[in-house]
């Protein structure tokens, strides 16, 4: 039997490079190899002897069988296919090793040979080779390229319109300057020269809002330095607010945003929490969270940004104005010859501005933005803190003007007394506010409260515990719970505050449960190690240093030539140009004064060498 490894069409190209006598041969021996017996050696007998007659390998024979007739032969599975004598412990390390040293472009830094020799190392057994440990991995899908892909995502869907939003600003090819369009081409701006673009003081970044239920899509354009606060915070009330050229409008239930836009947008973060808007970061390398406003910004730059090359507008409001009719025209399936609607799972199209339109079946989804000038409060200064005292925080609300208390006790297993919470009004609802308290090892907790407002002729709150007459336990905070994980881990798992605290006062012995009732070592341990060799060098001995000769030598005074000479005169002698320079040449650093003496002696005897053989008796 032969396999069909090729569709027709390539066969018949990869034929036209043989003769047709070596294709006619070719098809024989593919006829003959298939009626052959699979067993004794008969097929390979056939190919030897056509790869004879044809005078190439039996290789190029088998090439030429696979490439352009599609036969290949059978393989039988090995009996021990899909085993191997390398353990998976090691195995599991090398890949595990391997993928934790990826960088973001998907490439690892780390060789299999290098994880092999730390496997090694730590006791592993490593006994096949790199190749076969690199076949190993791809084979249990283990690598790093099926790593890479290897999450599944799920498809997501919202329940409305205004469910969800994506927003994604980016930079945009457009730029102005001197009333002129530009556009960045790459050859000029691209990431090796950062430079070039920092040259443009003002860019255009361009604001995509994408609802996540209907696919519509809006954008909006602001000159700036760079990505901020305020160009977020104005897009929002261009694109929540009502537009003669856009259907789509209203406060989200919910926003996906990436990381540099909530990191460098405080304000905005407590805007949307005034609004009641759920917002989230999408994990660090997980874009295909918000993919639906990764696609709107590629529509944009490829359906509408790519019209200006062809006719240029000179300023940001002839760029914003020319983006609204646009965005009027595509979510609406107007433009001609071009096809704008969404496809979806159920195989059918659908236009943007119809599915928005069916908000009418949820009309409690579609919420007014509340007027700029009640935004604009939450842009001002920083994000305000309460601490907890006793399970209670007070606030002055924008909507009250005055301080009103607000209790958290329902939610006391989520803090400690005197923790700080993140506090925010809301526009929406009575003088409600949201507070945000910071759990370890979990999301942060939201809940929303309104204030205290019962209160008995004292002023005092009615939810009070009346002394004397009623006995209220209050709720055990998070530092309580701790407390009672710290008293049962001391004293026993039987142990609760009270004993605890009666066990501390009569300076009771903690954790004696510890070691079947041994309790735990602590100190008894020390000084058993056995410390490892070390050689150390043979001392030197210190060299003393005569200290009454060094003082006796700083104690003598050196003279100058000058003064030496004067004190040589004073003695009696009489000084000459010669014995002057005799002094000069055997003291050049002047002369000690306990060597006077020598000297005066030494140049007395060559004062009167100098008479002697001037010829004097």
């Amino acid at each position: 039997m032969f396999s069909p490894m090729t569709k027709p069409s390539v066969i018949d190209a990869m034929a036209a490079t043989l003769s047709p006598e070596t294709l006619a041969d070719l098809l024989t021996l593919r006829d003959a190899l298939g009626a052959a017996n699979p067993k004794g050696g008969v097929r390979g007998a056939l190919v030897q002897t056509f790869a004879a007659s044809k005078g190439c390998s039996v290789q190029t024979a088998y090439r030429w069988l696979k490439e352009n007739v599609g036969w290949a032969p059978e393989r039988k599975l090995r009996a021990d296919a899909g085993k191997t004598r390398c353990p998976d412990e090691t195995l599991h390390f090398i890949a595990s090793s391997i993928n934790a040293s990826v960088r973001n472009t998907g490439v690892s830094t780390k060789p299999i040979c290098v994880a092999m020799n730390i496997a090694a190392q730590n006791g592993m057994v490593v006994n096949v080779t790199a190749g076969r440990i690199n076949t190993l991995l791809r084979a249990k899908k283990l690598d790093v390229k099926t790593q890479a892909n290897a999450r599944n995502h799920q498809r997501q869907r919202s329940l409305y319109p205004n469910h969800v939003h994506q927003i994604d600003p980016s930079l945009c090819l457009i730029y102005y300057m001197g009333g002129k369009q530009y556009v960045i081409r790459e050859e000029e701006f691209n990431k090796n020269k950062p430079v070039a673009i920092e040259r443009i003081k003002l860019k255009v970044w361009r604001y995509v809002r994408y609802d996540h239920a209907s696919g519509c899509i809006d954008c909006r354009y602001f000159e700036a330095a760079g990505e901020n606060q305020q160009s977020l915070f104005d897009f929002l009330l261009y694109t929540w607010g009502k537009s003669a050229k856009r259907v789509s409008h209203g406060v989200p239930k919910m926003l996906l945003w990436d990381k540099g836009s909530a990191n460098t947008s405080a304000g905005i973060r407590r805007l949307l929490d005034a609004l009641g808007v759920h917002h989230e970061t999408h994990a660090t390398h997980h874009a295909w969270v918000k993919g639906g406003v990764e696609n709107a910004n590629w529509i944009v730059e490829r359906h509408f940004e790519s019209r200006l090359r062809d006719e240029p507008v000179s300023t940001i409001e002839q760029l914003n104005a020319s983006a609204e009719n646009w965005v009027r025209d595509y979510n609406a399936n107007v433009l001609l010859h071009i096809e704008a609607s969404v496809q979806r799972d159920d195989g059918q199209r659908h236009v943007r501005d119809d599915l928005w339109n069916l908000i009418a079946h949820t009309p409690e989804a579609l919420i007014e933005m509340p007027a700029p000038v009640v935004c604009r409060h939450f842009m001002r200064g920083k994000e305000d803190t309460r601490q907890i005292r006793d399970g209670h925080i007070t606030y002055v609300h924008p909507q009250s003007g005055k301080s009103e208390l607000y209790s958290l006790q329902a939610w006391a297993k989520d803090f400690a007394n005197g923790q700080k919470v993140r506090v925010s009004p809301m526009l929406l609802g009575d003088r409600v506010l949201r507070v945000e308290i910071d759990r370890y090892g979990q999301d942060p907790l939201h809940v929303d409260v309104t204030p205290e407002t019962e209160f008995d002729g004292f002023g005092r709150t009615m939810t009070a515990t009346v002394l004397g007459v009623e006995r209220k336990s209050a709720p055990h905070t998070a530092a309580m719970e701790a407390s009672k994980i710290i008293a049962k881990t001391a004293f026993g798992a039987d142990a609760s505050l009270a004993d605890a605290e009666a066990k501390r006062a009569k300076n009771a012995r903690p954790f004696a449960h510890f070691n079947e009732g041994k309790g735990i070592v602590a100190h008894s341990h020390l000084g058993q190690t056995e410390l490892p060799p070390r050689l150390l060098p043979e001392p030197q001995a210190i060299k003393t240093i005569d200290m009454a000769a060094v003082r006796a030598a700083q104690a003598v005074r050196t003279l100058t030539q000058f003064e030496a000479a004067q004190a040589l005169v004073a003695r009696g002698m009489t000084l000459n140009a010669e014995l002057v320079a005799t002094l000069k040449t055997q003291y050049p650093d002047g002369v000690p004064e306990d060597q006077l003496d020598a000297l005066h002696a030494r140049l007395t005897v060559r004062g009167g060498l100098r008479v002697v053989n001037g010829g004097a008796v």
